[in-house]
């Protein structure tokens, strides 16, 4: 019972970083193209500015990794889901305050 809690956890929690990955996308777009912002990620700098290449890399690729995690999830034991449920937490949390730096770059833009 409780292997089955932890599955359904990260499931959730990949549903989740998925969302949010894609809302960082969509809010680096927007807040790029208001000319006062720059993106800080020197590995996404090159992807950003192309529309279909940004999609690519943050929509489909991750889509397809989550898909492979979550197939994977299937084969492991309670002791490697927890441990891989606590990793995705953490980035559940740093995707969490991206998203939130994000509302504070509009409400700098919008208001300032």
């Amino acid at each position: 019972m409780e292997l089955i809690r932890f599955k359904t956890s990260v499931r959730r929690k990949l549903y989740l970083i998925y969302a949010l990955n894609v809302a960082d996308w969509l809010c680096t777009v927007i807040l790029l193209r208001s000319g006062d912002f720059y993106e800080a990620n020197p590995l996404m700098r090159s992807v950003i500015h192309s529309v279909p290449l940004g999609f690519a890399v943050k929509c489909i690729l991750p889509a397809v990794i989550i898909t492979v995690i979550i197939r994977m999830l299937a084969e492991l034991g309670c002791k490697e889901t927890r441990l891989i449920d606590r990793v995705i937490s953490f980035a559940v949390a740093f995707y969490t305050l991206l998203c939130a730096d994000h509302i504070v770059n509009f409400m700098i833009l919008f208001f300032s």
